[in-house]
């Protein structure tokens, strides 16, 4: 078995028996000596948001297959259509705190309320009060429930009236004075990166032809793309297989079948001009579509290089933490970098939340004990039931419960010895 110890705690291989679990006090001790990252995929909100299923592996086969300029046009803005209408829609309610998405921002509201008290109270003076949230999530729950709690965070974006994307704002510590002694205390910050852009974010071309990324509050562009959306649904065709029970997320069609049938469904003369408008449209959204050419299109996009790099840099910082959650790690760019960061860091601790005892073993697999000689990443998946439970699953509220609460419950201290008095009450004067 393989000895490395990681700010101070012992590390197992993984490979070689490690244990599932990680104690309060084991994930307590790391937490208040480490540079603290989360990386949030889309497991962590597939409790309201649509799981992608197979939509990146066919848009990457598609970009593969031969075809008409048309017909591939079709068949990408129908799988398009349907990841708009299931992952970017969606956000309008969101926004508004609709009824319906009371349940995922609550639970985003009390794992960051938790994380905001531990770094409160944490102790060291060496490291600052800030946590860096990675998500690859395009969503706005992070938004939203950080506004909820009136928590401190850093998006990438400053100014008040028209927000513009600038990376700097990720490099800002904020301090409270005291009114009248003027006394500094640090106020912890939350930096909010989003890997893979987001539903809020605006592309704009300037006249240098360089873009910019602004914030739309109101979710404008996204009303827009679905009012182009709505004039071409018609002509797009239906790309889900029928689910089948048992089956995790949607299921795309074969690519292939799609291209015969948008082959047969239009001609080359066909006016595509209302799908063209959708295309154009979607295309203004500042995310990186679903698909395996990905890292291709964020090293052509600055931006989106630039959050990828700080990504790995904050790996590379000695006694540097990464909390994994709801991410697959089947995105190749992503789980590259943090098998790099593990094998060149020793100091890294990487701890992965498994959502489930068999997602372990689809874990290991990925991040695979060869490639990492330092033994510094852990899988943390939830216990064998017994005999008489149901399998228990790692949701964000379990992790929070079992895992981060306890680290800043308020414990009540044992005595170090006991002491007895003897008090008697004077009532007269004769008994003094």
């Amino acid at each position: 078995m393989t000895d490395v110890r990681i700010n101070g705690v012992r590390q197992q291989n993984v490979a070689e028996g490690a244990p599932s679990e990680i104690s309060p006090d084991r994930l307590r001790t790391i937490i208040q000596d480490s540079r603290l990252n989360f990386l949030i995929g889309a497991g962590t909100s597939c409790s309201f948001f649509a799981a992608l299923g197979n939509i990146e592996q066919a848009l990457t086969d598609l970009a593969a297959l031969e075809g008409s300029t048309k017909s591939k046009l079709l068949v990408r803005a129908s799988i398009q259509a349907y990841f708009f209408d299931n992952v970017l829609v969606p956000n309008h309610k969101i926004i508004a705190r609709d009824q319906c998405a009371e349940g995922v921002l609550l639970s985003y509201a009390k794992f960051l309320r938790t994380l905001n008290r531990i770094l409160t109270k944490r102790h060291s003076s060496l490291l600052a009060k800030q946590v860096n949230v990675f998500t690859t999530n395009i969503d706005m729950v992070f938004e939203v429930a950080l506004e909820q709690l009136g928590i401190d965070y850093s998006d990438g974006f400053s100014g008040k009236i028209r927000p513009r994307f600038d990376l700097g704002d990720f490099n800002t510590l904020r301090f409270r004075t005291g009114s009248r002694y003027e006394h500094r205390s640090e106020v912890p910050v939350f930096n909010l990166v989003k890997l893979h852009g987001s539903a809020a974010w605006r592309q704009e071309a300037r006249d240098d032809d360089m873009t910019d990324i602004f914030f739309d509050h109101g979710l404008t562009l996204i009303a827009e793309v679905e009012s182009s959306l709505g004039a071409a649904r018609a002509r797009l065709l239906d790309v889900l297989v029928e689910s089948q029970q048992g089956s995790q997320g949607p299921s795309i069609r074969p690519v292939g079948d799609l291209l015969t049938e948008a082959t047969s469904a239009i001609q080359d003369n066909a006016d595509v001009s209302d799908v063209k408008r959708f295309t154009a449209a979607y295309n203004r959204l500042g995310i990186v579509n679903p698909d395996k050419r990905k890292f291709a299109s964020t090293v052509m996009n600055e931006t989106y290089y630039e959050l990828i790099r700080r990504f790995a840099n904050e790996l590379e910082k000695e006694n540097s933490v990464l909390l994994v959650h709801g991410f697959s790690f089947r995105d190749e760019h992503l789980r590259d970098l943090v098998l790099r960061a593990a094998r060149t860091n020793p100091t890294l601790q990487v701890i992965v939340f498994c959502f489930s005892r068999r997602d372990r073993q689809s874990y290991a697999r990925l991040l695979p004990d060869t490639e990492v000689k330092n033994g510094n990443i852990l899988f943390v998946a939830p216990p064998a039931p017994a005999e008489d439970e149901t399998e228990r699953f790692a949701t964000l509220n379990v992790v929070e419960e079992e895992y981060f609460a306890p680290i800043v419950a308020d414990r009540l201290p044992q005595p170090d010895e006991r002491i007895e008095l003897d008090i008697r009450t004077i009532t007269s004067t004769e008994d003094r």
